[in-house]
């Protein structure tokens, strides 16, 4: 993940430490087509990014055989995207982010990621993307951030601990079906994909599941 580790040689030296680290995750389409042209491949970027002169450096590392799959979650982007796609003559991979909030009474346990918060949600996004001229549905994106980042073993808070503790349970199992449940519902509708990502350093075992 490159707004974790920021050091060009840092990254080639995890990469080149043996099969278990493939590809980055990158912060921008910027930052992304940056780093292609530094040598780095199967690039994907984290967050949506429609910003012309970024998503053109972008096409311009396709064209130089890279690959980078650009994030969206809304019709909006999915349209401007295909118009540069359409202008840069190239094909913009893309991926769908999940929302993978949990929601219980009087509790939004999670962040407002996405808007693409259900099932058929990312199936209509879906759907736009293969209707638009130079775009390809490649991936979906679900991280649970109220897994993976939110630490529950802090000293002094025993309560609050056990609270989190608890409502993560709850929230794994209902966030990995969801995620499950979308790829199906992606693959039955004939979207194909390459890849699907999810989790982070806190969420390595249930995300695995």
């Amino acid at each position: 993940v490159t707004k974790s580790v920021r050091s060009v040689g840092v990254l080639k030296r995890i990469l080149s430490s043996g099969p278990t680290f493939q590809g980055l995750l990158c912060y921008c389409a910027g930052e992304a087509a940056w780093l292609a042209a530094q040598g780095f491949d199967d690039l994907v970027v984290a967050y949506p990014s429609v910003e012309p002169s970024e998503v053109r450096a972008v096409a311009a590392q396709i064209r130089a055989g890279r690959s980078i799959t650009l994030m969206v979650d809304g019709v909006e982007q999915v349209k401007k995207l295909s118009l540069l796609a359409q202008s840069e003559q190239v094909t913009l991979p893309v991926s769908i982010d999940l929302d993978m909030s949990s929601d219980y009474p009087g509790i939004h346990f999670g962040v407002f990621r996405s808007p693409v918060t259900s099932l058929d949600a990312a199936l209509a996004l879906a759907g736009e993307i293969a209707i638009r001229p130079g775009l390809r549905l490649e991936g979906l994106m679900g991280y649970e951030g109220q897994i993976a980042g939110l630490m529950d073993d802090v000293p002094g808070q025993a309560v609050k601990n056990r609270i989190l503790r608890y409502l993560k349970r709850k929230s794994i199992a209902e966030v990995n079906q969801r995620r499950s449940n979308t790829v199906s519902a992606l693959k039955r509708a004939g979207h194909n994909l390459r890849f699907v990502n999810g989790g982070g350093t806190g969420s390595f075992e249930s995300t695995r599941q």
